[in-house]
């Protein structure tokens, strides 16, 4: 089964501590012990976005964190991430994403049942969301009726727009999605 997530920020004290938790490492451990119950036989993980908090020290222990779980990951990447192209120099950490990550890409699409979606860090432009705006505009995708699953709004909302959802951990209880989960929320 797929799995989606978005906004792990491992190794990030300010969300550490915005999501209430003490220490970095309670909020990492909290974060990374529900990708250990997935399957390794059966189950897919993907991460839509800001795997750390943006430095490279972070997105480090972010790496060596995710480098521990064992099923298949995709990674697709976003403003947090220094691997994003909206970065000077991204091409830099390209090869210490892909020795954790299957496939690290801008966007992708899969199934989710039968439907067709669309994948992305950023939401659709228009969806309600205060970290958005000028400064991300040219990465999100134009809402041409396909549905799109995104993180980035660290919204506790699921439905994100007529045919969107958020998966960023907030609005899952801190855990991945599953792909019937989406199914029903769609």
């Amino acid at each position: 089964m797929q799995y989606f997530t978005a906004d792990l920020h491992l190794a990030h004290p300010k969300l550490a501590a915005l999501r209430g938790f003490d220490s970095v490492d309670a909020h990492d451990a909290s974060v990374m012990a529900p990708l250990y119950q997935l399957d390794p036989e059966e189950d897919v993980l993907w991460v839509l976005g800001d795997i750390c908090s943006g430095g490279v020290a972070s997105m480090t222990a972010a790496l060596e964190l995710l480098s521990s779980v064992h099923v298949p990951m995709h990674c697709v990447v976003g403003n947090h991430d220094p691997v994003h192209p909206m970065y000077r120099g991204a091409q830099r950490h390209f090869a210490a994403y892909a020795a954790v990550f299957a496939s690290v890409q801008q966007t992708a699409r899969t199934k989710v049942g039968n439907t067709g979606v669309l994948l992305s860090h950023f939401p659709y432009p228009g969806t309600p969301d205060r970290l958005s705006g000028r400064d991300f505009a040219q990465y999100q995708l134009p809402n041409l009726g396909m549905w799109l699953i995104h993180g980035h709004t660290h919204s506790a909302e699921r439905r994100s727009g007529k045919r969107s959802v958020c998966v960023s951990l907030e609005a899952w209880d801190l855990r991945p999605a599953s792909e019937s989960e989406l199914a029903a929320v769609q």
